[in-house]
């Protein structure tokens, strides 16, 4: 029996999100503002007389409760309105960027093949290579000769 209560409960969650509330799919573009993110919605519509589709996009500030990163694919629901702007609320996290995940990974390992590659410079090595930096810069300027062009109105000499 008390099986059977849980699977209402479940029942009754799905009815009430479906039944008044819209529910919108969408990509963060931006989480900068405490609490609040920028979410993209795009759609596909098609013109009436022509026929041609072509795709339609929309910004919205949403109620960030969860903690979603740049990135995220999130479902939202409209919400009363919490502030002039935000009236969506963030109800859980679809999916995650992939892309980002894979460059964290791609440049981990690219440090730890750099480092078993390039052996650490001690301190006297990069000391070493501070000054003969410094002598070949002073070496390789110029003496700067400030010469100033007298003209006249017309701009000749």
């Amino acid at each position: 029996m008390a099986i059977k209560k849980k699977q209402n409960t479940v029942k009754k969650e799905v009815q009430e999100v479906n039944k008044g509330q819209q529910v919108v799919r969408g990509r963060v573009v931006a989480a900068k503002l405490p609490k609040t993110v920028t979410v993209l919605v795009e759609s596909r519509k098609t013109h009436p007389l022509y026929g041609k589709s072509y795709k339609v996009s929309k910004k919205y500030l949403v109620q960030d409760d969860l903690g979603v990163t740049e990135g995220d694919l999130v479902e939202m629901v409209k919400v009363k309105p919490i502030s002039k702007n935000k009236h969506f609320a963030v109800r859980k996290v679809v999916g995650r960027d992939i892309e980002a995940i894979v460059t964290k990974e791609l440049k981990a390992e690219a440090a730890e093949n750099i480092a078993e590659v390039m052996p650490e410079k001690s301190e006297d090595q990069i000391k070493s290579d501070e000054i003969r930096k410094s002598e070949d810069e002073k070496i390789g300027e110029p003496e700067k000769e400030e010469t100033k062009k007298k003209t006249t109105k017309k701009g000749k000499k």
